[in-house]
């Protein structure tokens, strides 16, 4: 009787491609969303600047900025290249698009200097450069992860001497405290008190986070270190008359801590209780009082104390529909209109269609800020893009409430297309960081 045959093993199956683990999902050519729509939006910002840049250049204006401008744009597309860059590709182009239509518009307002000799001109534009471009280039999530948490209470020192430093230094100018030059470096103390929050609150998220019948009501020691770390700026700020700043420093907590909880309460209870301060404070300087005085009737003095609000309302009526032109208007009218009451130009000769669109890149532009903070590696970077996006979304709605007449004038700049000097460059340096936090989500 033959002896029966043995089996074979079975073989082994190898993994087939369609059994692979699934890699992350990507747009067309292997890259994402960010990358491939960024590539358009660097060719729409060149085309942009360049066709609100057309009729200035074509009167003779200097081409100083635009050279700055241009070379900066290049290097941010040439940077920001996927897939060798894996942060947010639309935010920077956003970011310069809207750069380059402020550099335009500060040209049409005879900003910049006719010459390279007036180094004062560029210098806020060149240092802002610097900084966004070299955290763009060389700063990594890693890096701000690393490094914020160490040093969180010096960067809350560096925002607390600064106050401090133009308090008492500072001289009366415009109705709040500047240092000689009509320098403001609270700008910069912005910026190191959006950091020092991203690193400090989440060692802080679990007492934070505690309500009491949907109110926030957290233990004791975690209240009063909050009232310490935010409330010490914050009085700093109604010292040195700076209501603006005041404001700001209220609604980038509310939202810090929204963002943080995930309790909507702190939002509510957080903006009623800065529009409770704002109206109580509306005293503390004769400047301040005239503002509210001016908001609700600008024309009990026309030719007073209404004359700004006054000539920013006549020209924005001036514009229409569509505006009357670039370097048709007569922004000279309007007082200080390069840095306060920029829009007041751009709604004469860019009209109601250019102001809506300026609008929709802002709100573009905040929505990739707040994307960065939701889709953040660590709680230490969605907090500073949150608090990026919170801060200057406040800005941007003040500053226009302010030009409309819809909200009292705050002194509050429009990011990115006012003139200034730590505006521009803490604007610059805050979405740096911002971007350099967007990398490798």
């Amino acid at each position: 009787m033959a002896a029966p045959r043995k089996r074979k093993p079975a073989p082994v199956k190898r993994r087939r491609r369609s059994d692979a683990p699934a890699k992350p999902a990507r747009g067309k050519s292997g890259r994402d969303a960010g990358g491939a729509g960024g590539g358009g939006v660097f060719l729409l910002s060149v085309a942009g600047v360049l066709a609100a840049a057309f009729p200035i250049l074509r009167d003779g204006a200097f081409l100083g900025p635009f050279v700055l401008w241009g070379a900066a744009t290049a290097l941010a597309w040439w940077w920001s290249r996927p897939p060798r860059f894996t942060g947010d590709r639309v935010l920077v182009a956003l970011t310069c698009l809207l750069l380059g239509l402020g550099v335009a518009m500060q040209a049409r307002l005879g900003t910049w200097a006719e010459s390279w000799g007036a180094w004062r001109a560029y210098a806020p534009l060149l240092a802002g450069l610097a900084v966004f471009l070299g955290c763009l280039r060389w700063l990594t999530p890693g890096a701000l992860t690393r490094a914020l948490p160490p040093l969180r209470w010096v960067l809350w020192l560096l925002a607390v001497g600064v106050i401090a430093v133009l308090f008492c230094f500072g001289r009366p100018y415009r109705g709040g405290l500047f240092l000689p030059g009509q320098i403001n470096p609270t700008e910069l103390a912005k910026v190191a008190l959006v950091a020092f929050a991203a690193a400090w609150l989440p060692r802080h998220a679990e007492g934070l986070s505690r309500t009491l019948c949907g109110v926030p009501f957290p233990p004791l020691r975690d209240a009063a270190a909050l009232a310490f770390a935010w409330g010490v700026p914050l009085v700093g700020a109604v010292l040195v008359r700076d209501l603006g700043l005041a404001l700001i420093l209220c609604v980038t907590a509310c939202f810090l801590l929204t963002a943080l909880t995930r309790r909507p309460a702190w939002l509510v209870f957080g903006l009623a209780a800065a529009v409770t301060a704002a109206y109580l404070l509306h005293g503390v300087s004769d400047h301040t009082a005239t503002r509210f005085d001016v908001w609700l009737d600008p024309f009990v003095d026309p030719i007073g104390k209404g004359w700004q609000i006054g000539q920013a309302l006549s020209a924005q009526y001036a514009g229409g529909l569509w505006g009357v032109g670039v370097g048709q208007g007569l922004p000279e009218t309007v007082p200080i209109v390069a840095n306060d009451f920029v829009y007041a130009a751009v709604a004469e000769e860019w009209g109601l269609i250019g102001c809506g669109l300026l609008l929709l890149l802002y709100w573009l532009w905040l929505l990739r800020l707040a994307r960065v903070g939701a889709d953040a590696q660590s709680p230490v970077l969605g907090l500073l893009g949150s608090g990026a996006a919170a801060l200057l979304g406040t800005q941007i709605l003040l500053n226009i409430a302010g030009v409309t007449k819809a909200l009292p004038m705050t002194g509050i700049t429009l990011p990115l297309l006012s003139q200034g000097g730590f505006s521009l460059l803490s604007v610059l340096l805050l979405l740096g960081l911002a971007v350099a936090a967007s990398k490798g989500r």
